[in-house]
């Protein structure tokens, strides 16, 4: 072999060599590229899923507070009722003792 045709040969072998590396640097490229698009996705779904969860805690929180004002109107109403019951019971007695005091002045003026 001539020198010529050596170095004709390590040129070739460099070129493929140049040609490898150019081709696993592409293909590192894309497969770091799919792997940010993937964990993108990933991240994504989980913001929504998180979204989602917290939107189901809010409205259980909403729907609970709700129920609890609910009873609480509803057992403030029933002490007002009573109270106003009372209130009426004790009223016919008050009128009556304060006509019988009227009356008690009245007949000792």
């Amino acid at each position: 072999m001539e020198r010529t045709e050596i170095l004709e040969k390590i040129r070739e072998a460099e070129t493929k060599v140049e040609e490898s590396i150019k081709k696993a640097e592409e293909e590192s490229e894309n497969i770091i590229s799919e792997a940010k698009a993937k964990a993108r996705a990933i991240i994504e779904d989980a913001e929504k899923e998180a979204e989602k969860i917290k939107n189901e805690i809010i409205e259980k929180a909403r729907a609970k507070i709700e129920k609890e004002k609910e009873e609480i109107r509803d057992a403030l109403t029933k002490q007002i009722a009573e109270i106003e019951s009372k209130g009426k019971s004790n009223m016919q007695s008050a009128v009556e003792f304060l006509y019988k005091e009227f009356i008690g002045m009245v007949e000792h003026a």
